[in-house]
């Protein structure tokens, strides 16, 4: 996938004033994170729901997205919050950094509590050395994942789908899928849990304009904040070429501070990305 904007995007607060906010916003979510840190394990982690496994913070990201390799990735598993999307179930490739895993995992997690009855779709994230795999030009080195979006069926009841589904600026299906909806309420909750994450530190979010715009009036409609709002303006955008990705998001993070070196970032450099950017 493109890391490229098919736009600029002016910051609408000064570098400063956004870097301090989101620091205001980042002290929220660190604090409740910050006793998992430095433990192989997340033992009771309750942001990943009841019983969630330890997951060890061995995993090293090398390289770049689309140029890079993955050790000791962790395997993201099924469970009641989370699925895998039967298309991509068979290969496999849903192992990734520490971060992400738990990230995704946090965010399936806050979905169902704050809206029961649906599960995240999770399409692939990397194999499980990273490296090269069939459809993507990224999703090398474990920080890349694609998400289904959450939808609602012709009765507004959540449907889990098999294979990702394309959505119009209305929120309509299209092609076979006419009689999908667009589920702004749960896919907003996504967006925002994704981007206040204490751990893992959102680069992009990539998805079509029309579906962007969809997202930010649900965010404002619920009374989201103006830093929040910024922090998921400033990383959803529709990446540049053939796929405007109005089927799916797709998820990249910043390398961990402990995987650095080794592991590269490239611009852009968000005000919350994690220690000192590189030159």
């Amino acid at each position: 996938m493109s890391t490229r904007s098919s736009r600029s995007r002016p910051a609408s607060l000064g570098a400063l004033a956004l870097g301090l906010l989101a620091g205001c916003l980042l002290g929220i979510s660190a604090a409740s994170a910050a006793p998992l840190r430095g433990r192989a394990g997340g033992r009771g982690d309750g942001t990943r729901g009841a019983g969630a496994r330890p997951i060890p913070h061995r995993s090293r990201s090398i390289g770049l997205p689309f140029d890079g390799a993955l050790r000791r990735g962790v395997l993201l598993r099924e469970s009641e919050h989370l699925r895998y999307t039967g298309e991509y179930a068979a290969a496999g490739h849903f192992y990734g950094t520490w971060e992400l895993v738990q990230l995704l995992e946090r965010a399936a997690y806050r979905v169902h509590r704050r809206l029961p009855g649906a599960r995240l779709s999770i399409g692939e994230l990397s194999a499980e050395r990273g490296g090269a795999i069939p459809g993507h030009a990224s999703h090398r080195s474990g920080r890349d994942a694609d998400l289904a979006f959450y939808m609602l069926d012709a009765r507004d009841r959540p449907y889990s789908p098999f294979a990702f589904a394309a959505f119009d600026a209305q929120g309509r299906g299209t092609g076979p899928n006419t009689s999908l909806r667009f589920d702004d309420a749960r896919n907003w909750e996504l967006v925002q849990k994704l981007v206040a994450d204490g751990d893992a530190r959102v680069q992009f979010l990539f998805v079509a304009a029309h579906l962007e715009r969809r997202l930010l009036r649900e965010g404002r409609r619920r009374g989201a904040s103006s830093v929040l709002l910024q922090r998921a303006e400033t990383v959803m955008m529709q990446p540049r070429g053939n796929h405007p990705h109005a089927n799916h998001f797709h998820l990249r993070i910043y390398c961990g501070p402990g995987d650095r070196p080794a592991c590269r970032d490239r611009a852009p450099f968000h005000p919350w990305y994690p220690g000192r950017a590189p030159r």
